[in-house]
């Protein structure tokens, strides 16, 4: 588990299906998120009430819930560099930096953009990003537990949540065009 660009949002949809794998994501404490804050890039705004709603939880909180589950339940977590991943005859072969191995079974934990997605030769590879994505958790005492704030500008957008830290986490997408006049997040 490390910190991602992500938006630590998690649609409460999930909680069924953890709770039958028994992930035990309440021990995390999550913020409750009710409510959305939209607005555009005029600065128009609006609120509306979540229906459903979602938990506020950073992905390195959560992705170390999902590594301790997956242990204590026998899962056998191999943490190395893969070069390449092959299907034959119904098991896979996986090498890495250090040697092989085969299973029925494979999860890839990897970013876009990877050394496994160049040797796997995924055609999005080729093709130039148009988007970056950028992260970073503040400290504001007034901004609510209970929120989501989508906030539109031209060339993206930046959404807005408290993680179960208690930071706020602040993620936003921004068109390379409109980045590239700054170069730097902290100018952006």
């Amino acid at each position: 588990p490390h910190h991602k660009v992500c938006g630590e949002y998690l649609s409460r949809e999930v909680k069924p299906y953890f709770d039958r794998l028994i992930i035990p994501l309440g021990d995390l404490k999550p913020k409750i998120i009710s409510g959305l804050q939209y607005s555009t890039p005029a600065g128009r705004s609006l609120y509306v009430k979540l229906p459903l709603g979602a938990f506020g939880v950073s992905r390195f909180s959560l992705d170390n819930l999902l590594f301790k589950t997956a242990v204590a339940n026998g899962v056998e977590v191999i943490q190395e560099k893969v070069l390449k991943v092959e299907f034959l005859d119904n098991f896979f072969k996986v090498t890495t930096a250090r040697g092989q191995y085969s299973a029925s079974h494979v999860l890839g934990s990897f970013g876009k953009r990877s050394v496994l997605d160049k040797n796997l030769d995924r055609i999005f590879f080729k093709k130039p990003a148009p988007w970056v994505a950028i992260k970073s958790h503040y400290e504001h005492k007034n901004f609510p537990d209970d929120l989501v704030a989508l906030h539109n500008f031209k060339g993206g957008y930046c959404g807005l949540s408290r993680t179960e830290s208690g930071s706020i986490n602040m993620c936003y997408l921004a068109s390379y065009n409109s980045f590239k006049e700054h170069k730097d997040p902290d100018k952006y």
